[in-house]
Parts: C-alpha cells; sequence; structure tokens
C-alpha cells in the first residue's frame, strides 16, 4: 500500500491513501491477469464438475433402475441387470466423459493448487 503527501498551500499535509478513502488498492498489470486467470480456471473447474456430476447422476439413475427393476414400473424394459447397463456403450461414453471432465477439473485446480509465476524479466 502507498501513502503520497503533499504539501498543500497553507503549508498543511494533504495524506492520500486507500487507507484513508476506504478503497482497496485496485490490482495492476500480473496482479490483475492472476485475478483474472484465477477467476477463469476456477470457473472451468466449476463447469467441468458440474458437468461430471450430471453425467454421474444419468449413469447413477440408469444403474439404478436397473438394480431395482422389479421394484419399479418406470424401470428399464430391456432386462439389463445394473452391471450390463453400466457396461452398455451409452453408459461407457458417458462414464468416460464423467471421468475426463473430472480430469479437467483436477487439472485446472492443481494449476492454481502448485502454479507459480516467475517475473518476465
Amino acid at each position: 500500500m502507498t501513502t503520497t503527501t503533499t504539501a498543500a498551500s497553507n503549508g498543511s499535509t494533504d495524506t492520500t491513501t486507500a487507507e484513508a478513502t476506504g478503497q482497496p488498492d485496485k490490482p495492476f498489470g500480473m496482479a490483475k491477469v492472476r485475478e483474472t486467470e484465477t477467476y477463469h480456471t476456477f470457473s472451468v473447474a466449476h463447469d467441468a464438475l458440474s458437468e461430471a456430476e450430471r453425467l454421474c447422476a444419468e449413469v447413477y439413475r440408469a444403474v439404478t433402475d436397473a438394480y431395482f427393476k422389479d421394484l419399479r414400473k418406470n424401470a428399464d424394459g430391456t432386462g439389463l441387470t445394473a452391471v450390463q447397463t453400466a457396461e452398455s456403450p451409452q453408459m461407457q461414453v458417458k462414464i468416460r466423459e464423467a471421468l475426463n471432465c473430472l480430469e479437467a477439473a483436477q487439472t485446472h485446480v492443481r494449476q492454481l493448487l502448485v502454479s507459480t509465476y516467475d517475473p518476465p524479466f
């Protein structure tokens, strides 16, 4: 935080600080870039986790319906077991895609966890 003191025409001093105005210093330069990057990185991680959760929920519902097919009237009429449902090509695509989303989220979170910036010069 910087403080600038200037002499006024009446001999008093005028102190201008971020504390005096109640406003925090705004980031600039690389600090502003890091703020923006951090926001967007966590935004992508959040979106990736949300999409993984949505895909897992779809697989879970299908597997649950197959597992409890005798108890539920809206169960899948294919007669597949829970294992067969999970191993079906449609579910395998969703499972792989959920895993890809989880890996993307992990990559973005790790980037912020271990990332250090060296000065450009």
